[in-house]
């Protein structure tokens, strides 16, 4: 007697980040990820920074995530450990990009940019505009429109009026 067996093969289709938030600090890291969840629970978020685990980091990248927010010397680790794939990233946030310089992530930064694809979205925000925030923005932005609310004394005026 003759038994067939069909092999049915699943395939499991991993999301891979469509947005990347670069943070200078763990803790600036966690804050951000709290607010996009709270903000857009319905997009899977993981905060990727070191000092923990690499475990829970990795198992939360293999499930898949809409947003990926962490600090430069991790996600690095992750990239170059093949776990951490940019190919797919649409929209780019540096945050605090003044910090990063002051914390030493001049150089990871520009590893990790230059990972990500050409055509995205890219915001940055910086509280001062240092000559290596204003070199990475010539280099990484197109036609960048930069806002200074510290010269303008409308905003400065709407602003005391909140605070």
């Amino acid at each position: 007697m003759y038994v067939s067996y069909a092999c049915v093969c699943f395939f499991v289709v991993r999301r891979l980040p469509r947005a990347l938030v670069l943070a200078p600090t763990r803790e600036l890291a966690k804050q951000v990820e709290k607010e996009i969840k709270e903000s857009a629970p319905y997009l899977k978020t993981v905060c990727i920074y070191g000092g923990v685990s690499y475990v829970t980091q990795q198992s939360a990248l293999s499930r898949g995530v809409d947003v990926v927010v962490g600090t430069p010397g991790r996600l690095i680790d992750l990239i170059n450990g093949n776990t951490l794939k940019l190919s797919e990233v649409e929209y780019l946030v540096l945050d605090e990009a003044d910090q990063m310089l002051a914390v030493g992530f001049e150089e990871d930064v520009e590893v990790i940019l230059e990972k990500l694809p050409a055509k995205r979205q890219s915001m940055l925000f910086s509280a001062t505009m240092p000559s290596w925030v204003k070199k990475l923005a010539r280099k990484y932005l197109n036609n960048p429109l930069t806002i200074d609310l510290v010269c303008c004394s409308y905003f400065r005026l709407l602003f005391s009026e909140y605070t």
